[in-house]
């Protein structure tokens, strides 16, 4: 069971950080910076005040992969605050209780 839990956890993160590349991916292309419909490149992408025109499949690709990488990482952390698969926050770890600091100085 623990072992089904890791694995899943570490296919969320690394498909939340995939879509999250992909989602990025978009502000790197080539795309034009004036609308043309002709070729459906229609919705505006707001990169740091420079437009670029996306189609409407790149458009929904483009936020759903947003969507995606939140809905994931947020499963991810889910699982690990609940469930701590690789055993991160064991008894041995907390601290221990330390008496109070010794406040004479000197000998």
């Amino acid at each position: 069971m623990k072992n089904a839990v890791k694995a899943l956890q570490i296919m969320c993160l690394g498909a939340s950080f995939a879509s999250f590349f992909f989602g990025i991916s978009f502000y790197y292309r080539d795309l034009p910076n004036r609308p043309r419909p002709e070729l459906g490149r229609i919705y505006p992408l707001n990169n740091h005040g420079y437009l670029l025109y996306l189609t409407r499949q790149e458009h929904l690709q483009q936020m759903w992969s947003g969507v995606l990488f939140v809905v994931l990482f947020a499963f991810f952390a889910v699982i690990d605050r609940f469930l701590d698969p690789f055993g991160q926050r064991s008894c041995k770890d907390l601290p221990r209780r330390r008496p109070p600091w010794n406040h004479r100085w000197g000998p």
